[in-house]
């Protein structure tokens, strides 16, 4: 007994047939022979990676030749930056002995024909209090009440300013 599945399928190929559906064909494969790959390098790209391997060589050799250039620089300029703080030390210790207040007072009298300032040469001046310049011949006085008119006349010679 056939079963009607196997009717309907015969009958479904016969209806493509019919209706001129082709069926579809394999395609046809063809071998062809081609091209057989070298087997050794070619001359272009051996003649490229020697001249890349010469290209390499030659930027390292020129980076270590330019390393030891700058480590030399380097080394000259400490030696001469050492060499400048040794002699600024001396020109330090001669520039502070020879500002010393005796070696000072020695030019002064010596060279200069100066000397020591007496009492009666010293002219005070006081500038304290409304703008008024006072003329005196003695010391300004040290005493606690003169300190702090003093103090208060800068307080208020400040207060106007701002």
């Amino acid at each position: 007994m056939q079963s009607t599945a196997a009717r309907r399928l015969e009958e479904y190929e016969y209806s493509r047939e019919y209706r001129g559906v082709r069926k579809e064909e394999p395609p046809k494969l063809q071998v062809r022979e081609g091209k057989r790959p070298q087997e050794g390098i070619s001359p272009l790209r051996l003649l490229l990676c020697c001249v890349l391997l010469v290209a390499l060589i030659s930027l390292a050799i020129y980076n270590n030749i330019v390393m030891v250039e700058l480590g030399d620089q380097l080394s000259d300029a400490k030696a001469k930056l050492e060499e400048l703080q040794s002699e600024a030390v001396v020109l330090q210790s001669k520039m502070e002995q020879q500002t010393s207040v005796h070696n000072v007072e020695t030019y002064a009298s010596q060279t200069l024909g100066m000397g020591r300032v007496d009492k009666y040469q010293l002219t005070y001046i006081n500038m304290g209090g409304e703008g008024a310049i006072y003329r005196t011949d003695k010391a300004p006085d040290k005493a606690p009440a003169q300190v702090f008119l003093r103090g208060f006349d800068s307080l208020l010679e400040y207060m106007r300013l701002n």
